[in-house]
């Protein structure tokens, strides 16, 4: 428990850092107490008076925002302005006041919009929300005068500042239009879009001049928007792609990211409702509804990617979904808060630091006002810790073990924009520090202690910004700041508590215990491919003749086999053959066939008795399924004398010294189905210089890459050009041959058996 408190100490020290770097260099962090609700209340109505606008019933709903980037090119502007000239510029903290209005000479009345700076100053102001602006445009709602538009743009001009003349934006379209502002320091202007067509306007003040390098309305750095947009955009396909395969495959548990992503659209909903309870605030759920629709893609793609390729890693949440907090999951949980915080300041001092050097600026700001609007602090979690996950998944699948969590790491921060710095160089190098932390945290608690990381790096910095400002954000920072330390109660909690609490077993998702069927199925597949490999015969050292046998199996445990004996009057035995089928039942057959072979061969006996006596034995014990081809020789090694049996194995090809191949034509039906048979016997010699080669039909029926079986032909052809060959020569360029025409060394579709004898 030590080591954990240790690092919740780092952390929280790590954090008090970062929040002070913060209230030093960053423009929203820098305002003191603001005044009350009611003074903003009446600075809005003062304008909206000398608008001459209607006010409609109810009164004003007042709350904190950030900069927008609509139209503005602040934050390289603000780069080289202190914090606090920063935020009375309109880099930092504004307050927005929203009411419905109706402007002079227009019935219909929309929302009125306006941002004040701290001060009181009005900093933009727009009439009619984008829904309102979609309803106008089908209403045929009168277009707003020039008059009226000039007055409106007059409201944000200071005592002793002058309008100039309009100036249309340079690119764009030319959709913005901007207006000098006469005795503005620094230079500024006020945008305005050119929608009042529809009814709709949107003005506000921005940093800068009207000079042709300044009339456009956005960022031209492209070497930045590549280096921050390519990630983001391979992690997004990634994503999708990664969801579809899994999908298909059936191996993502979707019930986790659906009760996620209704957790995050129930959050979301209220925040909205409460700020804004009308009808556009439902359209704005929908809008949320969307977000968290994208989070429940990420968290069941990275979720079930790494759930099946590092089990290890999900213990702690599995415990902790199913109620059960024990030493493990309370041990993830504290050292998830610690890591959190860590992130928290580590965010918190790197967007400081930019705000402070010349040459950097974030790109965004720390803390998102609302706080609880589409997107919450618990949302930004959810996918950062989500997208953490579907990077180690795939880095631990694709990558060596050693390699892997860093690639993961790096791949995460660069896709994933947790600290939005420019230039783009050091937004990656801070984004790739960041996943180190996460995959940090996920090294000793899993899954659970990476998504408590990322929750609360996401929470602890909008709980800093809320105590700042209670009276403003009570419900905001009950919650940022309720959660982290509830997570470490229950840790501590867990800690006390006994280890069987977390000893039983939990239920995996569908998709996992297929997993776990299918690996256990190929375990025992491949312990019975290991144990048929062993119990094949080592081949015997006979006088006079040479023995070369390999026997490759498939993908599976199969059913070729082969044997050698000896009977009482010191004649070989030799068998080859083939169960049909593969697995357990196989396997049975096969054994039942050599334990037969071995007590039934006898010197009295001939093959086709052996055959037949095989037979009754495979019927039964067998199943009937698994039929049996044998090939059955008699040898007796000192004269070369051979006497065969044959049960529906492929013929035998006999090797002449001089090249001749001779196909020993002996018919038959396979052991175990079918009527009780007889088996005949022939008799051939086989002369000095000669060999008996046995194939399985796994090696005449392999095919090329066009489906063309490799046939019966081409090996006989080949042999005839391996007459003086040693037996195991024999057999390498037989196999060798077969190889190149499939042009492949993937195992073979069907177990393949050769088997060379020569005599010398």
């Amino acid at each position: 428990m030590l080591p954990s408190l240790l690092a919740l100490a780092v952390g929280a020290l790590v954090f008090a850092g970062g929040v002070t770097l913060a209230r030093s260099w960053l423009p929203e962090w820098v305002s003191g107490p603001l005044p009350p609700q009611t003074f903003y209340a009446g600075r809005f109505q003062d304008l909206a008076q000398r608008a001459g606008a209607r006010l409609a019933g109810g009164g004003s709903r007042v709350s904190l925002s950030n900069r927008q980037k609509d139209l503005e090119r602040k934050p390289r502007l603000l780069d080289a302005l202190d914090a606090a000239t920063a935020a009375s510029l309109g880099g930092g903290l504004l307050v927005e006041v929203r009411q419905p209005a109706a402007l002079p000479g227009i019935r219909r009345a929309q929302e009125l919009i306006v941002e004040l700076l701290p001060s009181g100053d009005p900093w933009s102001l727009r009439w009619g929300t984008q829904s309102e602006s979609i309803q106008t445009t089908f209403s045929g709602q009168p277009p707003i005068s020039p008059a009226l538009q000039a007055a409106l743009i007059r409201l944000l001009l200071r005592p002793g500042e002058t309008l100039g003349a309009p100036v249309p934006s340079t690119d764009l379209k030319g959709i913005f239009t901007f207006y000098p502002i006469g005795g503005s320091r620094p230079p500024q202007r006020i945008a305005t879009t050119t929608t009042n067509k529809t009814g709709v306007i949107f003005l506000q003040r921005q940093l800068g001049d009207t000079s042709p390098k300044n009339a456009t309305a956005g960022p031209s750095d492209v070497a930045s928007l590549i280096g921050v947009a390519i990630p983001l955009i391979a992690g997004i396909c990634t994503v999708l792609v990664a969801f579809l395969v899994l999908l298909g495959k059936r191996r993502i548990d979707l019930a986790g990211g659906l009760k996620i992503a209704g957790l995050l659209l129930a959050v979301a909903a209220v925040g909205i409702l409460v700020a804004e309870p009308t009808w556009t605030g439902a359209l704005t759920i929908l809008g949320a509804f969307f977000l968290c629709l994208w989070a429940f893609l990420m968290w069941s793609t990275g979720e079930s990617f790494l759930r099946a390729v590092m089990p290890g890693m999900m213990p702690e949440l599995d415990t902790l979904r199913a109620g059960r907090l024990g030493q493990r999951g309370g041990r993830a949980l504290v050292q998830g808060v610690a890591f959190g915080a860590i992130l928290a300041g580590f965010r918190l001092a790197a967007l400081a630091v930019a705000a402070r050097l010349p040459g950097l600026w974030p790109e965004d700001p720390s803390v998102n006002l609302p706080i609880f609007r589409e997107t919450t602090p618990f949302f930004a979690g959810v996918v950062l810790a989500a997208g953490i996950a579907l990077a180690l998944g795939l880095a631990y699948r694709f990558l060596p073990s050693r390699w892997a969590p860093w690639a993961a790491a790096v791949a995460a921060g660069l896709a994933i924009p947790f600290v939005p710095i420019h230039p783009a160089g050091w937004h990656a190098a801070a984004g790739a520090a960041a996943g180190v932390l996460l995959v940090l945290a996920g090294r000793p608690g899993g899954l659970a202690a990476i998504l408590t990381a990322a929750l609360c790096a996401e929470l602890l910095p909008a709980a800093a910004f809320s105590g700042l400002h209670p009276s403003w954000l009570p419900g905001s920072f009950a919650v940022c700041a309720g959660l982290p330390l509830l997570l470490v109660a229950l840790g501590v909690i867990g800690w006390g508590r006994p280890e069987q609490a977390e000893r039983e077993r939990l239920k995996q998702p569908a998709f996992i215990r297929r997993l776990e069927e299918e690996r256990r199925l190929s375990y025992e597949m491949d312990l019975l491919a290991r144990m048929q490999r062993e119990l094949l015969p080592e081949k015997p050292e006979v006088p006079g003749w040479e023995i070369a046998v390999r026997s490759l199996l498939a993908t599976e445990a199969g059913g070729d086999l082969y044997d050698f004996l000896r009977d009482e009057k010191g004649d070989l035995w030799i068998a080859a053959g083939d169960v049909a089928g593969h697995g357990y039942s196989c396997a049975i057959v096969q054994a039942m066939t050599a334990a037969a072979l071995t007590s039934i061969i006898t010197a009295e006996r001939t093959p086709s008795e052996v055959l037949r006596e095989v037979d009754r034995v495979i019927r039964r014990g067998g199943s009937h399924r698994n039929f049996t081809s044998l090939a059955l020789v008699r040898l007796s090694p000192e004269i070369g004398a051979a006497v065969m049996s044959n049960a529906g194995h492929p013929f035998p090809l006999l090797l002449a010294h001089g090249g001749e191949v001779e196909e020993i034509n002996l018919p038959g039906l396979p052991l175990g189905q079918g009527p009780q048979r007889r088996y005949a016997d022939f008799s051939f010699e086989i002369p000095r210089g000669a060999a008996l080669v046995f194939c399985s039909d796994g090696l005449f029926e392999a095919t090329d890459p066009h489906e063309a079986q490799y046939g019966y032909d081409r090996p006989r052809d080949l042999l005839r050009k391996l007459g003086d060959r040693p037996a195991s020569e024999i057999l390498e360029a037989l196999l060798l041959d077969w190889r190149a025409y499939m042009r492949s060394d993937d195992p073979p579709a069907d177990d393949t058996t050769v088997l060379v004898l020569k005599r010398l």
